[in-house]
């Protein structure tokens, strides 16, 4: 609690975590039915390295960590309740944690495993469960967060997702910046993570993709369409424009029309003249281009 009081800093590796596993860059994948058993079943000793990583735990003897100087297992399952506990834990603390990618959620808890709380039964490994007591007894921690970062792919309806990863170009560019010049396009006002980027570019230089020189900043400027990031005066006008602020790595995309600014509260000053988000009746005519250099 100490390195992390609110929890978002585990949030932020179990989120990791599932991109990693997913690598959407190099597979195109963006959800856990996608992968292999063997993959899912790597899960877990992801968890247990990325946390490890991120606090920089000491490693135990028999456990996986040293916190505070106690040693703390870390055991991972998809389903609350369906963590496997070896004989070496008997006795030790152990760190719960769970995640479901489709309900954006995720709980983490610690016990002190005993064999009266576990189930009397045991796999070929002699690996047993908690028992529903010994569920009970978990005291389970950020009781109040339990947010995970939304997998925009799942949130998406399958037409829409499917009109970005069929998206192909007409012309010169290539086929992953049509994907990405289409997931600007269709989403729009909502952040776009670095890992959900990388997923539709599948290119190495994916983070290029997104910004002007050629990027969907360029290709969609004559749409009316906005492409902001976290650097320069892009933040500054996500804020006027009242988005939400898109941090390292992160994009937010908008089409916008000119403004008076008297008559419209959120309301951005680009290049001298002002700019609000389009309505769907608004005709679309051709976004300003941000000054690179921060005002």
């Amino acid at each position: 609690m100490a390195l992390d009081s609110t929890g978002d800093a585990v949030a932020e590796v179990i989120r990791d975590t599932f991109d990693q596993l997913y690598d959407g860059q190099h597979s195109g994948r963006w959800s856990f039915d996608q992968l292999f058993k063997t993959e899912k079943t790597h899960m877990g000793t992801l968890i247990e390295i990325n946390l490890q990583r991120r606090f920089k735990f000491d490693g135990g003897d028999a456990t996986d960590y040293r916190i505070a100087g106690v040693q703390v297992d870390c055991k991972y399952s998809m389903r609350e309740g369906g963590w496997t506990l070896p004989p070496e834990v008997v006795g030790h603390l152990a760190l719960l944690v769970t995640a479901d990618d489709q309900r954006s959620s995720w709980r983490a808890g610690l016990i002190r495993v005993t064999e009266e709380l576990m189930n009397p039964g045991r796999n070929r490994d002699a690996k047993g469960v908690l028992s529903l007591a010994g569920r009970l007894r978990i005291r389970w921690l950020w009781e109040g967060h339990g947010y995970l970062a939304p997998n925009l792919f799942l949130e998406l309806d399958g037409p829409t997702r499917d009109a970005i990863f069929l998206a192909r170009s007409k012309r010169g560019s290539s086929h992953g910046q049509a994907r990405v010049n289409q997931l600007f396009r269709l989403v729009q006002r909502r952040l776009i993570r670095r890992a959900e980027l990388a997923t539709v570019a599948q290119q190495d230089d994916f983070m290029k993709r997104a910004r002007g020189n050629g990027g969907a900043r360029t290709h969609l400027q004559p749409e009316g369409i906005l492409v902001l990031g976290h650097q320069e005066n892009d933040p500054l006008v996500a804020r006027d424009l009242g988005l939400q602020l898109p941090k390292k790595g992160e994009f937010v995309s908008a089409r916008v029309v000119p403004c008076e600014p008297a008559r419209d509260l959120d309301a951005a000053e680009i290049s001298g003249s002002y700019w609000r988000l389009a309505e769907l009746a608004d005709p679309a005519v051709p976004a300003p281009v941000i000054p690179r250099k921060r005002i």
